[in-house]
C-alpha cells in the first residue's frame, strides 16, 4: 500500500481525543487535515472503549485499549465538521467531542508550522519556581491575561 500523505496519532481518553502528528511532534485537541491529500489515522485508547465518529464522512471505528487500529480517508471538501465518540464511555461521553478541519495545503502547512513553534521548548526563558510558596494571586498571575482577568481583578479576587 501507498504510504499516506499524513499520518496522525489518535488516542482515546475519558473524555477527549489526544491527537498527536508524530512527523511535526504537535500535540492538539482537533484534527486539522489538507483537502484531497491520504490521511491516515492510527487509533487507540488508553482507558475504555471509545468510537472515533465523524458523521459527516460516514467514517466510524472503535478505539479499544491494547488493540491499535488505522483508519484511512481523504477529505474532498474544505469546511469543519464535528467529531463525536459513539461508544458510552463513561459519566462525560456526551461532552467528548472536537472537529476535524479541513484546509488547504498551505494553510495546513501553516498550522503546523504555528503549533510547533509553540511546542519547541524556551530553554533560555525558562525558569525554576517552588510554586508550593506562590500565594494563589501570584500562581495565577501568569494565567490572568489568557483568562481575561487584570492584575488589579485578580488581587481582589485573591488578595496576597
Amino acid at each position: 500500500a501507498k504510504p499516506a500523505d499524513v499520518v496522525v496519532d489518535i488516542t482515546g481518553i475519558q473524555y477527549g481525543w489526544l491527537i498527536n502528528y508524530p512527523e511535526s511532534g504537535v500535540l492538539a485537541g482537533e484534527l486539522h487535515v489538507p483537502v484531497n491529500k491520504d490521511i491516515q489515522i492510527n487509533l487507540s485508547a488508553s482507558d475504555v472503549i471509545h468510537s472515533f465518529w465523524i458523521p459527516a464522512f460516514r467514517l466510524k471505528q472503535d478505539a479499544i485499549p491494547g488493540k491499535d487500529t488505522q483508519l484511512r480517508f481523504v477529505a474532498t471538501k474544505i469546511g469543519e465538521y464535528p467529531v463525536y465518540c459513539a461508544e458510552l464511555c463513561g459519566a462525560y461521553h456526551g461532552a467528548m467531542r472536537t472537529q476535524v478541519i479541513v484546509e488547504t495545503q498551505e494553510e495546513y502547512e501553516a498550522w503546523i508550522a504555528e503549533n510547533t513553534f509553540a511546542e519547541e521548548p524556551q530553554l533560555d526563558e525558562a525558569i525554576a519556581v517552588k510554586t508550593a510558596d506562590l500565594s494563589e494571586s501570584e500562581y495565577l498571575s501568569p494565567y490572568a491575561d489568557e483568562m481575561g482577568i487584570d492584575s488589579e481583578t485578580l488581587n481582589h479576587i485573591h488578595p496576597n
